[in-house]
């Protein structure tokens, strides 16, 4: 039947430690060093890549602060082009309405001017006139001189009578 011998027994338990030992110095070792060497590379991974996550958190925080400051750079410098236009066309303004006011005044300086010139003529012409017609009255023609002393002295009564 079976039979069990103790030698067989401690033969086997003394190569199993041996095999045991043998394993432990040359794989165990190996492969626990493996293992750690493996282990800190990961921790090493993990975390630098919480500190590039980190940095890039910090950059988007950057960019989006950076992007709101650019928008209200913006912001004020519309409302000073705009301001700046305001002033500019207020000015614009006020210099055509200046330009509007003298050309109306030299326009009415001419106008006051030409109907002088016209009321001038018109009592030259009057007076040429009646001094023609009182020439034929009279039936004499004075010189030219006497002309002018008459056409003068008519002219002074006109102008006083006005």
């Amino acid at each position: 039947m079976f039979h069990v011998e103790l030698s067989y027994i401690i033969v086997s338990i003394i190569n199993i430690l041996v095999l045991f030992l043998f394993l432990k110095v040359f794989l165990f070792q190996r492969v626990a060093a493996v293992i750690e060497e493996r282990q800190r590379t990961i921790e090493s991974s993990l975390q630098d890549a919480d500190l590039t996550k980190l940095e890039a958190y910090q950059l988007k925080q950057d960019y989006e602060n950076d992007i709101k400051e650019a928008g209200n750079q913006a912001g004020i410098i519309l409302k000073e082009a705009k301001e700046r236009a305001e002033i500019e066309y207020v000015a614009i303004l006020s210099e055509a309405k200046k330009e509007a006011v003298k050309t109306m005044e030299d326009t009415r300086k001419a106008i006051e001017l030409e109907r002088e010139k016209s009321v001038e003529m018109a009592k030259t012409e009057i007076a040429g006139v009646a001094l023609l017609a009182a020439s034929k009255v009279i039936g004499k023609n004075v010189d030219n001189d006497t002309n002018q002393q008459y056409l003068g002295d008519f002219l002074k009564e006109v102008g006083a009578a006005k």
